[in-house]
């Protein structure tokens, strides 16, 4: 056995230096599969030689198929792990000697060899578009039996990879192999998820319930991947509506016995599905095709009203938070008092709600008054669960202010939140005139805009950098919310006021700040903002976010602009571009007449300062896209401002 080994260790350093080895194909084929096959004769403890030599071997044999599946390689050495390849899982039939070890009690054991079974699979589907038949059979057959244990964990794990694998590679037919994939798998999957989450368990062995942490765990990534391929590649099948139809029991399982991991990944699946972001860490980007997906509404809206029904139940009291995230599965049961409590459960359990509530009423207002959502009631609901769980917002004197303390540490889900309750602001007010009532229920989009900006210090140049990645919807959320703002200038007058007002009230109750000198007034008459050139380090309530790029130095680029001579700009972008600076001008003048310290002044700065350093970047040809709409929308208001 030492002699094996010592010959696998070698294979393995040659492999590793991506060279070639000294041996030809058909050697090589009858080493490692003289190894596996000795290696599995008999079976072996964990940690013993043999299972030490067992995962050497199985890391070779990925190690090849990697090999040859990459494109950097030399061609000789492609061709040679290509051929080896052919050999093992050809002639010599590796995989009916790998799959029993899908149900290796070693759990390093059982993983490394679904990671080897999972790339042979995904490089003969992109290859040569064949589906194995033993590893399909065996998966098919380990769904159908549905029994809580390791050979169903391993099963569930190897086909996500698949999936993944097939949706992330370069295949010539993808939709065709992902539909073809997944066909294959539709009746089992489908029995699987019924009995998994619909049927009673009750009457499970205590050795099934404790297996159902990692399987249910591990089915939540499969469910994942199967929505990221109808989201990626347009594939949509009868397994991959289920978690749509029947979200209820995704979302009982909040009151269950399941340990907190288990409820906290339920909750990020569904997060990622009504963001429509499924697979987000390991899609590596791409476009959604959901625009040919003609059940995709119709599965969203069950999606909603399944969630809306159950908050209405009271879902949002069976909701776990801990006082602190669980990194990895941790199971900690003591906690220093200091801590906060899991923001990641928390904001994916408000965007849910926040998410469903907008779906539902887009689609209510195409059905009439009788089908009114009370978006009121579900956000009181959400308020009341924040409360319990959020130590700063219980003394928070102004609600709006829960957007920032929940969603404050994660930009995305800050702008898919901050435009969703933008929408449902704009849907309630069609019903009724109810924006001084807003704030009472967190959702006035004024007051969410002036507490971002405030976050931010009112710093111009975060707000570019936002409009400039594609890593959130600001863009989206910014063009509705501006439109907003230059219909309704009034209600930002009051915003602006309430929120001078609640700071002043934590300013007196809290000793701390006796020497802090209150800003701006409250009155709620239209203001007179005079812009600043800059907020000067006295002036600044709030440290200075470090910035990604130094705008201010595109006046001295004039090598950069020669680079890219070859966009010029219409003669439409030109007359905007001398508009807009002959309005700087003016409003500099203004400066030296008005001066106004107010949270309004403040959020108008911060607004012709993004307005101007986007003129002076478009009229370079510098803007990643032509943002001539979004000039228009800023100096419009900037007009309401000054009328």
């Amino acid at each position: 056995m030492d002699d094996l080994n010592s010959d696998l260790l070698a294979l393995f350093t040659v492999f590793q230096a991506e060279d070639v080895p000294g041996v030809t194909s058909e050697e090589l084929v009858r080493k490692i599969s003289s190894a596996i096959s000795r290696l599995t004769e008999s079976p072996h403890s964990a940690g013993s030689k043999d299972a030490d030599s067992t995962c050497l071997c199985l890391t070779l044999i990925g190690k090849i198929i990697a090999g040859a599946f990459s494109e950097r390689l030399p061609q000789d050495v492609r061709m040679l792990y290509e051929d080896v390849t052919k050999r093992l899982f050809g002639p010599a039939d590796l995989m009916l000697e790998l799959v029993p070890l899908l149900n290796s009690q070693d759990r390093l054991l059982s993983h490394l060899t679904a990671k080897c079974v999972s790339s042979f699979v995904v490089y003969d589907l992109c290859t040569h578009g064949n589906m194995n038949h033993v590893w399909t059979s065996t998966c098919a057959e380990t769904f159908q039996r549905s029994v809580p244990d390791c050979m169903l964990d391993t099963c569930l794990w190897s086909l996500t990879e698949v999936i993944k694998g097939v949706l992330r590679g370069e295949c010539a037919n993808k939709q065709e192999t992902l539909q073809k994939l997944i066909a294959r798998f539709e009746t089992a999957l489908g029995s699987l998820y019924s009995k998994l989450l619909i049927q009673d368990k009750s009457e499970q062995t205590q050795a099934a319930k404790n297996d159902m942490d990692t399987i249910l765990s591990t089915f939540m990534d499969l469910l994942e991947a199967l929505a990221a391929v109808r989201l990626r590649s347009g594939v949509c099948s009868s397994v991959q509506r289920l978690m749509f139809l029947h979200t209820s029991a995704l979302l009982h399982l909040m009151d269950s016995r399941l340990k907190y991991f288990v409820k906290k990944r339920v909750l990020l699946f569904l997060k990622r599905t009504v963001v429509q972001r499924p697979g987000e860490d390991w899609t590596l980007g791409g476009q959604s095709v959901i625009q040919g997906d003609e059940l995709w509404a119709g599965d969203m809206l069950a999606l909603a009203d399944s969630v809306l029904q159950e908050v209405a139940a009271g879902w949002l009291r069976q909701v776990c938070v801990k006082p602190q995230p669980s990194f990895f599965g941790g199971n900690r049961e003591t906690f220093p008092a200091s801590e906060g409590k899991d923001t990641v459960v928390l904001r994916a359990t408000s965007l849910i709600l926040i998410k469903s509530l907008e779906t539902k009423t887009k689609h209510a207002g195409t059905e009439g008054a009788e089908h009114v959502v009370n978006v009121q009631q579900y956000m009181l609901e959400l308020l009341t669960f924040l409360q319990e769980h959020v130590g700063q917002f219980k003394g928070e004197t102004h609600r709006c202010s829960w957007i920032l303390l929940v969603f404050g540490e994660q930009d995305d889900d800050m702008m898919e939140s901050a435009k969703a309750l933008t929408t449902l602001y704009l849907y309630q007010r069609s019903l009724s005139s109810l924006a001084p009532e807003a704030c009472s229920w967190g959702c006035n989009p004024h007051c969410h805009f002036i507490l971002l900006l405030q976050s931010l210090s009112f710093d111009h140049t975060v707000l570019l950098d936002f409009l400039i990645s594609a890593e959130t919807c600001f863009l989206e959320y910014c063009v509705l919310y501006l439109k907003l703002l230059r219909d309704n200038w009034q209600d930002f007058c009051n915003s602006c006021s309430c929120i001078e007002d609640s700071v002043r009230v934590r300013t007196t109750q809290a000793t701390s700040a006796s020497n802090t000198p209150s800003e701006g007034t409250s009155g709620t008459s239209h203001p007179q903002i005079a812009p600043q050139s800059r907020t000067t380090e006295k002036d600044s309530t709030v440290c200075s976010l470090p910035r990604l790029v130094d705008y201010g130095s595109s006046e001295e680029s004039e090598e950069e602009v020669g680079s890219v001579s070859d966009l010029q700009t219409k003669r439409s972008d030109e007359e905007l571009a001398d508009t807009c600076s002959r309005t700087v001008v003016d409003l500099e003048e203004k400066v030296k007449i008005d001066f106004s310290n107010s949270v309004a002044s403040k959020v108008m700065l911060c607004l012709t300062e993004l307005r101007t350093v986007i003129t002076k970047l478009h009229s370079r040809g510098l803007f990643p896209y032509n943002p001539t709409s979004l000039l228009k929308l800023l100096m419009a208001i900037e007009a309401k401002c000054h009328s």
